[in-house]
């Protein structure tokens, strides 16, 4: 069941691409489908297949059907290398259920 319906206008990364040694903004956006009760988002980032970054970000709230933003901060170090930055971030709802899944990647300028 589709709980989120990603608007690609409204969903990116600030700075674009991400630069080393800032804070990189997620800006996540959509319209939710139905009532949610949101228990917090989950921010993994995979390197050379290994997980390095796990962290969930509580954001409590109930949603109604509608637009909704979202904004996911993620401190890069100074140093890091130069590859592909696999990103999933994850929606999950109070009852533990996964309200919606976004998988992206990035390189750092």
């Amino acid at each position: 069941m589709s709980y989120f319906l990603l608007d690609a206008s409204q969903t990116y990364g600030n700075p674009d691409p991400p630069q080393l040694g800032t804070t990189v903004y997620f800006n996540l956006g959509g319209v939710w489908t139905q009532p949610v009760n949101i228990d917090h988002v989950n921010f993994k980032c995979h390197l050379f297949g290994a997980l390095v970054y796990n962290e969930d970000f509580p954001d409590q709230e109930s949603v109604q059907p509608g637009g909704w933003t979202y904004s996911l901060p993620f401190d890069v170090p100074p140093v890091a290398p130069d590859t592909t930055y696999y990103i999933t971030i994850e929606a999950v709802a109070q009852d533990g259920t996964s309200l919606f899944m976004i998988n992206t990647d990035f390189r750092f300028a």
